[in-house]
């Protein structure tokens, strides 16, 4: 049998330690390695190693007990929103990992919410309850935030000890040891807990399937077998979410788990018809050796070295299959529906990708939230400037929850990610590909526009040898929700031949305010009179003249400066509230209003750009990491007078 699983939950909650574990308990690793010593069979890049977490996903393929697993190990960030989402689109079922000391946090119930999109069955382990936390509360916030949960392992504790597992479902006790656990009949101590427990789970079992129902209330046997058939029926359709316990430090659990996943969790025959080969490119790494290397998840069919598929690219050629081990690629000889396959040298593929033969069918998809947080984007020197096209065009590729964008207004290169440590690690990505950049706090895009009509006169004339320069033209400035152009002249003052050339000017000038050099918005303008020269006029003359009168009527309409305001989002637990609203207040935030998500509170408001530059940050202070947070531009709005003298102030100082 085959599970192809990701492993997934909020940051810290010890995914990658069980996942180290597993390998350890499997055979591919000789001793176990640790997060904090970077270590760890899936923590191998630069990256994960200096910051002391997972930013990306690792591929773990162990064999247990003669059945092959697949375990993508997704990391907890949710900078890293690609990374998880992809793993959870290559995967049949999630283990969802919660700190038996934090509960569940944000990052529980967003990798919730994506399995439950995806359709994926979906388990709870429970890991850390040897550092503390309340199992049983911690059950009923699983069964209040997630649904039908269903404990299937208790802790099994002595003289204030945690040394094994108390089996509800096959009532057994499993007494760790070094490496496995032994398993022993249920102590006397705990015999009518387990029984309590056994009898909810049979129950919430029998009540998943209708025959074994009626059996049971017409108090007939109810057959082992057929309970764990239901068990995994009711897992597979997500009626149930078995809750199991685990610790990657002590190996407590970590075989149970294992053995849980194989009795639970689908088979990916038991998601996809059997058929020819469906693929896809679930995600992509740039690799200095191998080049672009395209991870791929096969739902259906069989493959062989030298097999071919179809792609929207052309034919991709398998001359070798690879499995992900980790940093390593491991060859195979034959891959099935379930395995996680690499294909180095794989430019002409992308994530995303469906890869098939015969027949290209639906595959899981996700989508990726927008960013939320951007820099400026500076070359260190020449030699940078000039490779780093190519090298943002490499970070695009493997991480799609980045965008660039050049900012019209200021002329700056800025990068979009999901939070400022996703910036700082794509930062360190570019300097892997030989790049070196500075961010920087960007600049905001003011604007400025026309508080009142206004009306000037431009005149341009320039005499010199021959055919001199002439154009006068009278303009009314008004204000206006969008950018209008009234042509108003009569008698033929003003040849009609030269109107789109006065329109032009009037936009040319548009460019650059007379307060700070901002775009204008917000305004019509009317041309209403003036006067041209039979021989001197031409077009560049009253495009000079209109651009001097735009000018002249813009001083006069009493200019104001704009500022961006975006609606944001924050997503938050309830007892941090009063923290968030307090902070928005302080950043000329306007509150829209409150509404619950879940476990957690919705806070709308619409804050100035310039106030949220540094967000990311503020919200992991104030809430301890467990806050989130969406942003959309909404309009643009006057600069309050004060802080609009020092935003002018300043630009006239950077104009020199």
């Amino acid at each position: 049998m085959i599970r192809t699983i990701a492993l997934v939950g909020h940051s810290g909650s010890g995914k990658t330690t069980l996942g180290e574990a597993w390998a350890y308990l499997a055979g591919i690793k000789d001793r176990m390695g640790a997060v904090e010593e970077g270590s760890t069979i899936s923590d191998y890049t630069p990256e994960e190693k200096a910051h002391g977490i997972s930013v990306r996903t690792a591929v773990l393929p162990l064999q247990w007990k003669g059945h092959r697993f697949f375990v993508l190990d997704a990391p907890g960030y949710a900078d890293f929103v690609a990374e998880i989402r992809g793993a959870m689109a290559a995967a049949d079922a999630a283990v969802v990992c919660v700190s038996a000391p934090e509960g569940v946090q944000i990052g529980t119930e967003r990798a919730w919410t994506v399995a439950e999109r995806l359709g994926l069955a979906r388990m709870v382990v429970v890991t850390k309850l040897d550092r503390g936390g309340d199992f049983y509360t911690l059950l009923e916030d699983l069964r209040a935030t997630l649904g039908p949960i269903l404990p299937v392992h208790l802790p099994w504790i002595e003289n204030g000890q945690w040394i094994g597992l108390l089996d509800v479902l096959h009532h057994k006790a499993y007494r760790h040891a070094d490496r496995g656990y032994t398993p022993e009949n249920i102590p006397d101590a705990f015999k009518d807990e387990v029984a309590r427990y056994r009898q909810e789970a049979l129950e919430a079992i029998v009540e998943t399937d209708e025959a074994l129902l009626e059996k049971y209330l017409g108090d007939e046997d109810v057959e082992e077998a057929a309970l764990a058939h239901a068990f995994h029926e009711a897992v597979r359709q997500g009626q149930l979410y078995p809750v199991a316990i685990a610790s990657g430090k002590t190996l407590i659990g970590a075989e149970p788990v294992l053995d849980l996943i194989l009795e639970a969790l689908p088979a990916p025959t038991e998601r996809f018809a059997d058929g020819p080969p469906l693929a896809q490119v679930f995600k992509v790494q740039v690799d200095p050796f191998m080049g672009q290397v395209a991870y791929v998840r096969l739902y259906r069919g069989a493959l062989a070295p030298g097999d071919t598929l179809e792609s929207e690219n052309g034919p991709v050629k398998l001359a070798h299959l690879y499995v992900p081990q980790g940093k390593d690629l491991v060859e195979v000889e034959a891959a099935e529906a379930g395995y996680i396959l690499a294909v180095p040298k794989a430019e002409q593929l992308h994530r995303g990708m469906v890869l098939w033969r015969e027949t290209k069918d639906e595959v899981p998809t996700t989508r990726l939230p927008d960013p939320t947080t951007f820099v400026a984007v500076y070359p260190e020197g020449k030699q940078d400037e000039a490779k780093l096209g190519e090298a943002l065009h490499k970070l695009l590729e493997e991480d799609p929850s980045l965008r660039t964008e050049r900012q019209e207004e200021t002329g700056e290169l800025l990068l979009w990610g999901m939070g400022d440590l996703h910036l700082e690690v794509a930062k360190e990505r570019l300097e892997d590909y030989g790049v070196r950049v500075v961010l920087r706090t960007p600049k905001i895009p003011y604007r400025e526009t026309v508080r009142k009509a206004a009306e000037a006169q431009g005149k341009y004339k320039k005499q010199t040898g021959g055919h001199g320069q002439y154009g006068d033209v009278w303009l009314k400035l008004e204000p206006s929700p969008e950018y209008a152009f009234e042509w108003k002249i009569t008698g033929g003052v003003i040849p009609t031949k030269y109107k789109e050339a006065i329109e032009k000017g009037i936009q040319e000038a548009a460019q650059k305010g007379v307060l700070a050099g901002y775009p204008v918005m917000g305004f019509k303008a009317t041309v209403f009179h003036g006067s041209y020269h039979e021989v001197d006029s031409s077009d560049l003359a009253f495009q000079i003249a209109a651009s001097m009168a735009f000018k002249k009527a813009m001083e006069a309409a009493n200019p104001l400066l704009l500022e961006p305001i975006y609606t944001l989002k924050v997503f938050i637990p309830q007892d941090r509230v009063g923290d968030i609203l307090s902070d928005l207040q302080g950043r000329r935030g306007r509150i829209l209003g409150m509404e619950p998500d879940g476990a957690l509170t919705v806070v709308q408001a619409e804050v100035p750009l310039a106030e949220l530059l540094e967000y990311s940050r503020v919200l992991r202070s104030l809430t301890g990491g467990q806050g989130a947070y969406s942003l959309e531009f909404s309009h643009y709005a006057e600069v309050p007078p004060h802080l609009a003298q020092k935003v002018i102030a300043a630009r006239q100082a950077e104009a020199g």
